[in-house]
């Protein structure tokens, strides 16, 4: 049998869940700027797995599917612990928005890792998630979206697709998945996954959602996914016992973001749509200024499949406004 877990003052008994904040500071009012932690801490000995959400504060989806699979899970079935962070920037998450915005020199908490213990309130909240929980665990799932601004459709991002993540991939069992977030720029530097990998954690994003496609058949399948997801992984570990719902056969994919070079109003072609197939300069969109002239036509980068579009006709200088993709391989599950 499993002895108590321990983590930012609780003591979970085995077969328990426990549930408390890992306090950070103060704000001027006197609130709290904490990470919310919920920890099932099975009876039997097993590994430590550690979802978080709401790493960006508009990516609510990530925060819904969490808290309903906490209420569908018996910690005393759980072979292991599973230490849940349904909220990781208070916030960003308060005002809705993807960063802090009160934050003046860190404003996105995904390039903050592995964070500063003396630095900006961002800084803190990485640092203090990356030493108390996870330097703890055997393995990182971080629950992502397309916020405010855009919708993706699912795909999972590793910091590598080999090794022990391409084991966390499978183990997740969506269809698409990259190492490669965007072909289009630099590699983003100081993300979770970015650091977990310098370390040895395996870890991975899960990107689906945006503020476009929350009605709520469309939330309800999100939270589907998501949780479908969830309960894949932790049956990969050996957390949960029964079967994963996964397909035989996962797809390696190349992934651009594409994004506007000057401001305008989108206009979508009639025939573009999510997981609509391209072709190599294929118009996607027009841009128009507000007196009705073109600034200008995105086109697809090459033959593939849209997976993200933005989710207003707004478009703001240097934004993402389109995601297109190509199947690299497929890689038996």
């Amino acid at each position: 049998m499993a002895s108590a877990f321990e983590i930012a003052g609780l003591s979970v008994q085995p077969g328990t869940r426990g549930a408390g904040w890992l306090h950070i500071a103060r704000t001027p009012s006197g609130g709290t700027i904490g990470l919310p932690l919920v920890v099932l801490h099975g009876r039997r000995e097993g590994p430590v797995l550690a979802v978080d959400a709401a790493t960006h504060g508009d990516e609510s989806e990530g925060p819904l599917s969490l808290l309903t699979l906490l209420r569908e899970l018996d910690p005393a079935a759980l072979r292991g612990t599973l230490i849940a962070v349904p909220v990781m920037n208070g916030p960003s998450f308060d005002a809705e928005t993807r960063g802090n915005p009160e934050e003046r020199h860190h404003y996105d908490l995904n390039r903050a890792f592995p964070g500063e213990a003396n630095g900006s309130i961002t800084q803190r909240i990485a640092a203090r998630y990356f030493s108390e929980i996870a330097k703890r665990t055997n393995a990182i799932v971080s629950l992502h979206g397309g916020g405010n601004l855009f919708y993706l459709d699912g795909f999972v991002i590793a910091h590598s697709t080999a090794g022990n993540s391409l084991d966390l991939i499978k183990g997740w069992g969506w269809r698409r998945f990259t190492d490669n977030p965007d072909v289009g720029v630099n590699p983003y530097q100081g993300t979770m996954h970015q650091k977990c990998g310098e370390l040895g954690i395996p870890s991975i994003t899960i990107e689906m959602g945006g503020s476009s496609h929350r009605s709520p058949e469309q939330l309800r399948r999100m939270k589907r996914e998501f949780t479908r997801g969830l309960r894949n992984i932790m049956i990969h570990f050996g957390l949960l016992e029964g079967k994963p719902d996964r397909p035989e056969t996962l797809w390696s994919i190349r992934k651009q973001n594409i994004r506007v070079n000057d401001g305008g109003i989108i206009d979508l072609d009639d025939q573009i749509d999510i997981e609509k197939e391209v072709g190599k300069g294929q118009r996607l969109m027009t841009i128009y200024d507000p007196l009705g002239n073109v600034v200008e036509e995105i086109t697809a980068p090459y033959a593939g499949r849209v997976m993200g579009l933005p989710a207003s006709p707004l478009a703001y200088p240097g934004r993402i406004v389109a995601s297109v993709y190509q199947v690299v391989k497929e890689i038996p599950v």
